[in-house]
């Protein structure tokens, strides 16, 4: 019975993944999908990295990191590059705490996450 319950919740957390909707910003061309350009940062202010080795879906996970991060007290802005596994965070360095942000995503099961940069 334990096998059984541990295939299912496996699955369910697979196709969870699996059937996030692509974003709302793609323009269709005839010849290929293009992303509309998101402005990040524009106020210049001083940034963080993290790397986010634990994300394993494009949609779901990405989005889930982004939230976790604008959540953060002293976060301006969040841009997640899924395919590099890391997220770079405006911050007001007066009120960021790295250790607080790592903190949150590693309750979310981003257990391998690490701060890298501060600018």
């Amino acid at each position: 019975m334990r096998t059984l319950t541990l295939i299912a919740l496996s699955a369910l957390i697979v196709t969870g993944c699996q059937s996030e909707q692509a974003p709302q910003n793609v323009v269709e061309t005839e010849s290929a999908v293009e992303a509309t350009p998101v402005a990040f940062n524009v106020a210049g202010a001083p940034t963080a990295e993290l790397e986010v080795p634990d994300m394993d879906c494009e949609f779901g996970c990405a989005a889930k990191v982004k939230e976790v991060l604008a959540a953060q007290e002293g976060v301006e802005d969040v841009k997640v590059d899924f395919e590099a596994r890391k997220a770079i965070v405006a911050i007001d360095k007066q009120a960021f705490d790295p250790d607080a942000a790592v903190a949150a995503l590693v309750d979310y099961d981003f257990g391998n996450t690490k701060l890298v940069v501060t600018e």
